[in-house]
């Protein structure tokens, strides 16, 4: 389906909860979070209803998933990974760098085609044989561009559109690419394109043209701040937190994987 927009712009306010604080009679602590590029938006704005609620503060770093993974692996001084994908923070259980009980899915991500011009209605398949740049994120380094490449695989365009593609090392480079005019059409996250106000036009990619983007956090085994980051988990997994994720363009999500780790 083929939705053409001339403007969007989805504004999100957190309510300070009136619940107990997770830590109330604790002194103010800081979480060092590493989040993957396409959460910047919705971990900005839930950290700070997070430090409302708690007293505590949260340090964020962001960047592509597979730079960030690379970071832990040398123990960089994170408490928490936001990953875009489910493989990177099984890596790190399997490595006994990462709680295995900790593990969570904290959002499904959502694929679409973005293009600044409104153009006529075409379907995703013409939209991207007609395009003259096409950016897309790393795919070694950011699942976003996982799913970009075998969704051109799946459609049969790869070696039509390969020397039309422009790469971003992750997917908040890559959507600028397309804001900026580096690129005339992108594979982007639907998140990105709500978070802001746009023009052009987006057309909706099946799942079925990828694998599922789930995007898995993990408490990583060299916290200095257990406790702090377990009711961090705690408070992202949140019927409530989970709502306002779905809001920022984001897909119903498990609570678990659904594997044999637990």
């Amino acid at each position: 389906m083929i939705i053409k927009v001339a403007f969007i712009a989805v504004m999100l306010g957190f309510i300070t909860l009136s619940t107990p604080s997770f830590a109330s009679n604790i002194s103010p602590r800081t979480l060092n979070l590493a989040v993957a590029s396409n959460f910047i938006i919705p971990a900005t704005q839930l950290v700070e209803a997070f430090e409302k609620e708690t007293g505590h503060k949260v340090r964020l770093s962001y960047g592509s998933s597979g730079k960030l993974f690379a970071q832990i692996k040398n123990r960089a001084p994170y408490d928490v990974f936001l990953s875009a994908d489910l493989e990177k923070p099984e890596a790190l259980i399997e490595e006994q760098l990462a709680s295995a009980d900790s593990l969570v899915i904290y959002a499904r991500g959502q694929l679409v085609l973005w293009s600044r011009q409104a153009g006529d209605s075409e379907s995703l398949k013409e939209s991207l044989l007609k395009a003259n740049r096409i950016a897309i994120a790393n795919p070694k380094l950011a699942p976003y561009g996982k799913a970009a490449e075998e969704t051109l695989v799946n459609l049969s365009v790869w070696e039509q559109v390969k020397k039309k593609l422009v790469q971003g090392e992750s997917i908040g480079q890559t959507y600028q690419f397309v804001f900026s005019g580096n690129a005339d059409t992108g594979l982007v996250a639907y998140s990105q394109i709500l978070a802001r106000p746009f023009n052009g036009k987006i057309v909706n990619i099946p799942d079925t043209l990828h694998d599922t983007i789930d995007q898995g956090g993990v408490i990583l085994s060299n916290s200095e701040n257990i406790e702090l980051a377990k009711d961090f988990m705690a408070f992202l997994m949140r019927s409530d937190t989970q709502s306002k994720i779905q809001q920022f363009g984001y897909a119903n999500t498990p609570i678990k994987p659904a594997d044999d780790t637990y």
